[in-house]
């Protein structure tokens, strides 16, 4: 029986992501609609088997661009549900570094394959399966079902991936696939039940779908037809909308449950859903700034990281989680100055042999943005050679102006 945190987190997603997934999802159906109409001319106009092949390699290289836009995506859909503020076009944020786009076009890829794979399998077990029954091989038929199980379950253990790596970046994508992994063990009914509601949508949805085309040619030509095409499009965008937020919320609930790793604990909690039912009718559906940069005034926040590697701490993706308005985040002297000031403080603390006592190194830096001037500060410590490092990231607004 699902409890009272649970409902609230799906009315929580219910309200501040499902509207933003239908507009995604019409963005998508667009850019889809593009270049399968090329993809198209291309293979209509093939002399030669190469021009398949070349239409093929179109379309993965289209798969893997907007890797990196779905990723976005569900940062966006994280920050909303965790009481943040983003901007709207934070679901483009990975394309700003080849570093962000190979990181993050491999976690959603990952995912990808995962579901794939066992649906190419599937489809080889199954015609196994029939030649194995016309010559009554039980044995064999067995060995088809616990083999299409085993890569079923394998498959299930990387879906969280890309959400995983969305919620937390500055944990790294190696850290994403070992909550993956680990949740996906732990919670394995659930995703099975998942998918299987996954399948059973896709079936409902493609039963109508051609039903509807049958209906619009068999009783009133072209011009039902072209209603119908409209009915269509409607039920495609009502069914994959529905689906990515039923994926998206249940990753939301699994993530909220586990226990939160120390080097993000600070920021990325969930808040209490007592705090929020109070709240929730007086946000806005959708802020000021959402689609006007000027009117996003968070000029200040802090991040506090705890981690065992400190040279590993991805110091830029800790910028962007953290709740500050979009033109200080993508701002490139905060971003190059930041990375070097990191990169000397991370270099210069880790060179000490011991840390018995404590030790502690910070440094600063100014930037001025639109005639304000901001500061940033980052200071790293290790209270004993037993302790991990501590990091406090912070951005404020300076009061001399």
């Amino acid at each position: 029986m699902i409890g009272a945190d649970n409902m609230q987190k799906i009315k929580i997603s219910f309200t501040k992501v499902l509207p933003f997934i239908f507009i995604f999802q019409i963005v998508l159906m667009a850019l889809s609609s593009i270049t399968n109409r090329f993809s198209h001319m291309v293979i209509i106009n093939a002399e030669s088997p190469a021009w398949n092949g070349i239409a093929a390699f179109l379309n993965i290289c289209i798969t893997v661009a907007v890797s990196p836009l779905y990723i976005g995506f569900y940062r966006f859909c994280f920050e909303r549900v965790n009481g943040g503020k983003p901007h709207i076009l934070t679901v483009f944020d990975f394309y700003r570094s080849a570093a962000g786009f190979v990181k993050s076009a491999a976690a959603y890829l990952i995912s990808v394959a995962a579901v794939g794979f066992p649906a190419s399998a599937a489809s080889y077990l199954t015609m196994f399966s029939i030649f194995a029954s016309r010559d009554e091989n039980t044995g064999a038929l067995f060995a088809a079902a616990i083999i299409a199980l085993v890569i079923l379950v394998l498959s299930e253990l990387f879906f969280l991936t890309p959400y995983a790596y969305a919620e937390s970046i500055s944990d790294g994508l190696a850290a994403a696939i070992k909550k993956s992994v680990r949740l996906g063990l732990k919670f394995m009914i659930v995703l099975i039940l998942l998918t299987a509601a996954e399948i059973g949508i896709d079936s409902l949805i493609l039963s109508l779908y051609r039903n509807g085309i049958e209906y619009g040619v068999l009783r009133a030509g072209e011009t039902v037809l072209n209603a119908n095409n409209i009915f269509n499009f409607i039920l495609m965008l009502v069914s994959n909308s529905v689906r990515v937020w039923i994926k998206f919320t249940a990753a939301y609930m699994i993530l909220g449950v586990s226990p939160k790793e120390q080097n993000s604990a600070a920021e990325n909690a969930y808040p209490e859903p007592a705090e929020d039912t109070e709240n929730d009718e007086e946000k806005p559906f959708i802020e000021p700034y959402d689609f006007c940069i000027e009117a996003d005034e968070r000029f200040s926040d802090e991040k506090i990281i705890e981690t065992e590697d400190i040279r590993g701490v991805d110091i830029l993706a800790a910028l962007e989680e953290m709740n500050l308005a979009f033109d200080v985040v993508n701002h490139f002297g905060i971003r190059r100055k930041l990375k070097k000031m990191f990169d000397d403080l991370s270099f210069e603390i880790g060179e000490f042999v011991t840390y018995e006592g404590g030790r502690s190194i910070e440094n600063f830096f100014t930037e001025e943005i639109d005639e304000r001037e901001f500061e940033v500060s980052a200071e790293i410590s290790k209270a004993s050679d037993y302790e991990p490092f501590k990091l406090i990231l912070r951005v404020d607004i300076s009061e001399e102006e």
